[in-house]
């Protein structure tokens, strides 16, 4: 269960996952937060590009923030189970622990797909998921009815 710190956090994200579903863009953000003060440190969502993943965006902007390469003194907050490509980033930015939503089933990173965080050779990232698990996966699933629905 979540502390009301990480449920405020989690809505937070969740909120700028509405935002961008309103823009018509996957309704998938981030926050990176310190972990001691809980003090918001940097927040993203994705864009349109192939790489423009909230993970992805939030890390860089955390790291430039805090002029280091390293984000032990952080937590992550997701609305979706990252992809590959971000679990990876995230392992190696050593980010000290994550959350986030819904799984992803078909491309996740994490507790599907390849579960990078149980690679030998990066950090172990302690997780905790299925954080308001019923709104993240109705999003998702609203939003990808909705792109389906465009196509046909």
């Amino acid at each position: 269960m979540l502390n009301k710190i990480s449920q405020e956090h989690m809505q937070r994200v969740i909120a700028l996952s509405e935002n961008n579903f309103k823009s018509g863009r996957i309704p998938i953000a981030a926050i990176i937060v310190d972990k001691d003060t809980n003090e918001v440190l940097a927040e993203a969502q994705n864009d349109d590009s192939p790489i423009g993943h909230a993970e992805l965006l939030v890390i860089s902007k955390a790291l430039k923030l805090l002029k280091t390469n390293r984000l032990d003194n952080t937590h992550m907050y997701v609305t979706i189970e990252p992809c590959p490509m971000c679990a990876y980033a995230i392992a190696k930015s050593h980010v000290g622990k994550l959350y986030f939503g819904c799984e992803d089933k078909k491309g996740g990173g994490i507790i599907n797909g390849p579960r990078i965080f149980e690679y030998e050779n990066l950090k172990k990232i302690e997780f905790i998921s299925h954080c308001f698990d019923d709104k993240t996966s109705k999003l998702m699933t609203d939003f990808f009815k909705i792109k389906r629905n465009q196509q046909l």
